[in-house]
């Protein structure tokens, strides 16, 4: 019973946590416009285009052992990487290639200011484009080509 009460009680403060994010796009960004109903794979639009919002807790581990400690600071400099990394390492049940935002913690502790400080200075204008390889387990290797954002949370 416990660990469903505390299972129960983390989704609802990650549920917070990605409204609050949510909040601080809209607020800040005339370009992007919530659905007005509920869609699993569309959150909003972002100049007309519609986007799904993934929050990470992480780069992954795969990301991690490929860029060593300095992983972090390759996150940073290269966005681009993570979106790849994250597409490509996505659990096949749940498998899409659509637009995302991509919201990464790199760090566990990001306090609420610093959460809004970053999201209110990334650009919304211009998605990365991005190529990605996945493979399926039943047919094998297949190409994709999408576009999203990236926005990395640190201290």
């Amino acid at each position: 019973m416990k660990d469903a009460v505390r299972f129960r009680r983390i989704k609802e403060i990650n549920t917070s946590r990605n409204d609050y994010i949510e909040y601080l796009i809209f607020e800040h960004n005339e370009n992007i416009m919530p659905t007005l109903k509920h869609n699993r794979e569309v959150d909003f639009y972002i100049d007309g285009v519609p986007y799904d919002q993934k929050v990470s807790r992480s780069v992954g581990k795969k990301f991690k052992e490929d860029y060593g400690e300095n992983y972090k600071e390759y996150a940073i400099k290269h966005p681009e990487i993570v979106a790849k990394y994250l597409y490509q390492g996505q659990d096949e049940d749940r498998f899409g290639y659509q637009p995302r935002l991509l919201v990464v913690y790199l760090d566990d502790d990001v306090k609420p200011e610093k959460i809004a400080d970053i999201i209110i200075k990334t650009n919304f204008k211009n998605p990365i484009q991005l190529e990605f390889d996945y493979n399926h387990a039943k047919v094998g290797v297949k190409n994709y080509k999408t576009e999203c954002f990236v926005v990395l949370l640190y201290n």
